[in-house]
């Protein structure tokens, strides 16, 4: 949970930029009009950081956590800080800056950085980054390097090896028709919803939200705020999750589902990889055959699911707010053996968001294009109707938070 102290000073990063740090005597006076009093002495540990420079060192290091220990070091010997304290002001600003919104120029040289070490997904952003900064021929040169590299690790597996057998982990759902959207008598439904008749093919789906343990098995990272091996892996953008899709595939001998092709990322509907589920895919999975607003019925609690139990579904009883991710399967699974499609982290899927055709669909696949993708399911810190099996949810492809993840997908069946 974050302290009064981290709070006040993600509002004021917020309201006047990180180059606040910098003046220290104006970041002093904020502080302490905002605290009313309190905090007096982490106020004043705080400062000693800037005064030392703490921040300037912390802001222009790549490896940040060498940097805290002889920033921590530093505040003990030279300033008389007792070790407790200084740990506790140097994670303080630590977290101030990890969390602060990027400028323009610092998502550059990130993703920079990035790209130079060959990670496709960076220097497809870049690209588009490059062409948003009107630097046209790094644009250029960064998104035909990406286009290259999808086309040619998808032409290199078009005789794969023998294809693995299907993981464990893995449930088999069955094609039907089903009403998607919500009905005008659900409470909490958005104008979004609109209900129309979806036919789906069959496929198999992942039982639980992919880990951390299974994401960091396969690209040796683990981006999550919340760690432990066996909790959903978060702040995963929509490219970081098209990547572990294709990384996994390759490990397995199968061919990816996703080629960078010019500025699009394209799905390859004859790969036989992992990718995300469509949108109609999710929730035609989340519901597991049931009408009601959850596949629990007509109310979720917090002993079903993981959300903020303090704003329950249409005014029900409250209940627990854990604050917090839980592990895969820590509550029971829906009809066909899912666990947490409500709640717990939200998830992207394959499509473009924009309105629901009224008319009957087939496997439908999204818009064409778009400025967000959708995310499904609600998560931890979400109120109740969030959670809804209708809900719809939207943001960037390049969005990470601690509140989105991602769940795998099997073609076939």
């Amino acid at each position: 949970m974050k302290s009064n102290l981290q709070i006040i000073l993600n509002r004021i990063v917020k309201e006047r930029g990180i180059g606040i740090l910098d003046k220290t005597g104006q970041c002093k006076a904020l502080l302490n009009d905002y605290a009313k009093g309190a905090c007096k002495r982490e106020i004043h540990l705080f400062v000693l950081s800037l005064e030392a420079g703490c921040h300037r060192e912390l802001l222009k290091s790549e490896e940040s956590e060498p940097i805290k220990q002889r920033l921590i070091g530093k505040l003990r010997d030279d300033y008389g800080i007792i070790p407790a304290y200084a740990e506790e002001t140097i994670s303080l600003l630590g977290a101030l800056i990890d969390e602060r919104e990027l400028t323009d120029e610092e998502k550059f040289r990130k993703l920079e950085r990035a790209a130079q070490k060959g990670d496709y997904p960076a220097q497809y952003e870049l690209g588009l980054l490059c062409k948003k900064l009107h630097k046209y021929e790094a644009a250029f040169y960064w998104l035909e390097i990406a286009a290259k590299r999808g086309v040619a690790l998808y032409q290199s597996l078009q005789k794969p090896g023998p294809t693995q057998a299907l993981p464990e982990d893995f449930v088999h759902i069955p094609g039907g028709i089903f009403t998607m959207g919500s009905p005008d008598s659900e409470w909490g439904r958005q104008n979004n919803e609109t209900p129309h008749e979806v036919q789906v093919s069959g496929f198999f789906l992942g039982k639980y939200e992919v880990t951390q343990a299974g994401y960091q098995a396969v690209t040796d990272t683990n981006p999550s705020k919340f760690q432990g091996p066996n909790l959903p892996v978060e702040q995963v953008s929509w490219f970081d999750a098209v990547a572990y899709c294709n990384a996994r595939s390759l490990r397995e001998k199968r061919i990816p589902a996703y080629i960078l092709e010019d500025e699009q990322v394209r799905w390859n509907p004859r790969a036989d990889g992992y990718r995300l589920p469509t949108e109609a895919e999710w929730e035609y999975a989340c519901r597991a055959g049931t009408p009601t607003p959850f596949h629990t019925g007509n109310n979720i609690t917090p002993k079903q699911a993981n959300y903020n139990g303090r704003y329950p579904y249409n005014s029900m009883t409250k209940g627990e707010f854990r604050e917090k991710t839980a592990p895969a399967g820590s509550f029971p699974p829906n009809l066909w053996g899912l666990y947490d499609m409500h709640g717990n982290v939200w998830e992207w899927c394959w499509d473009w968001y924009d309105a629901y055709p009224p008319e009957t669909q087939i496997n439908p696949q999204g818009a064409g294009a778009g400025t967000d993708r959708v995310i499904r399911g609600g998560s931890w810190c979400s109120r109740g109707e969030k959670l809804r099996s209708a809900n719809r949810g939207l943001n960037i492809p390049s969005y990470r938070s601690s509140e989105v993840g991602f769940r795998l997908l099997l073609p076939g069946g």
